[in-house]
């Protein structure tokens, strides 16, 4: 029998080692998501912490420009999420790009974003396991010096990752550290390469995935990054026109740019998400946590002072990913 939404935030917050002592933020948006609200209210209480909910007019980012960004309520998030020991946040779009985030965790406190249907949330939750092969897959990427990605269709980019201080993101699905953020559910590794070292051709086929727009590619897109930007879009079918008409929207170059890169590693994860259940229902991390799968992203990057309300998640299938001519992934299924 599926579990309720409360039952799940339980056995979540059990991961994220909360405890009777503790107190919980809530950071939420007027009118949105109420049950999952709720759900977490009742699941730290259920477990002895206090709860306390940040509920904001409008956090989320749009779509489309245009966009004005709003920070009047921050300060007042940040100053109420200082004094708690662990935030949730499930706002419809996350914060996981913004100044919000970054400082919450920077002083100190576990974030955790929520933003998947329940059954999606039970059938993947993270766990020791996971854990484990996503801190070997960082690992991997933090001793290494070039990523090198390739595919029958075309693909063949390279991007510099050398040094111990590159950013990497570790993502199992739970925070029981000081200073984390994660995102249930999830299961991938990625890194930040340095700036504006990103260099070749990215071909996009029929069944690569498009995140947030929550669809599959449909026609054959061939991407041209020079120096860390994609300088052009190639491809006669909708796809193609789609993504320039996007990019172009902005009006702002930073769109353009590549911002983070890796591969999935959660095994339950079915490529199949955005067919089976109502797409918009979705936020799409299924999809980027896919065994195999090389996802990129472009638009922001802290590490680069790069901030854009612009961002797309794209995972594809059937590529090869290499660290220094070690492969990690091959045609799609992990080594």
């Amino acid at each position: 029998m599926p579990r309720t939404l409360r039952e799940l935030f339980v056995e979540q917050l059990r991961l994220c080692h909360v405890a009777a002592d503790q107190q919980v933020a809530v950071i939420a948006e007027l009118g949105q998501k109420t049950d999952y609200v709720e759900a977490a209210v009742a699941a730290a209480r259920d477990l002895g912490a206090s709860a306390l909910v940040l509920t904001a007019s409008s956090l989320s980012n749009p779509m489309l420009p245009p966009y004005e960004p709003d920070g009047r309520e921050v300060p007042a998030l940040l100053a109420a999420a200082a004094e708690c020991d662990m935030v949730v946040d499930v706002t419809v779009g996350g914060l996981i790009h913004s100044d919000v985030r970054t400082r919450i965790t920077g002083n100190g406190k576990r974030m955790l974003f929520v933003a998947e249907p329940a059954d999606v949330l039970e059938r993947l939750m993270g766990d020791a396991d996971l854990r484990a092969t996503v801190e070997a897959g960082g690992d991997k990427l933090r001793a290494g010096s070039t990523l090198h990605v390739t595919s029958a269709a075309g693909t063949d980019l390279t991007a510099d990752i050398s040094g111990g201080d590159l950013p990497i993101t570790h993502q199992w699905g739970y925070v029981d550290q000081e200073h984390r953020w994660d995102h249930w559910p999830s299961g991938f590794v990625a890194c930040f390469p340095h700036d504006r070292t990103a260099e070749g051709r990215i071909v996009l086929q029929p069944g690569d995935a498009l995140i947030p727009w929550q669809r599959y590619v449909r026609d054959e897109v061939a991407i041209t990054v020079e120096k860390g930007f994609i300088t052009e879009v190639e491809g006669s079918g909708a796809d193609a026109h789609l993504l320039r008409d996007y990019f172009e929207a902005w009006d702002d170059t930073e769109v353009y740019a590549v911002s983070h890169m890796g591969w999935g590693l959660l095994p339950a994860a079915r490529w199949s998400a955005f067919d089976v259940y109502d797409p918009r229902s979705l936020y799409g991390q299924e999809l980027r946590s896919t065994a195999g799968n090389f996802m990129w992203s472009t638009g922001p990057n802290r590490f680069a002072d790069r901030e854009t309300p612009a961002h797309l998640d794209i995972p594809m299938g059937g590529c090869t990913v290499r660290i220094d001519g070690e492969a990690v992934v091959t045609d799609g299924r992990l080594v």
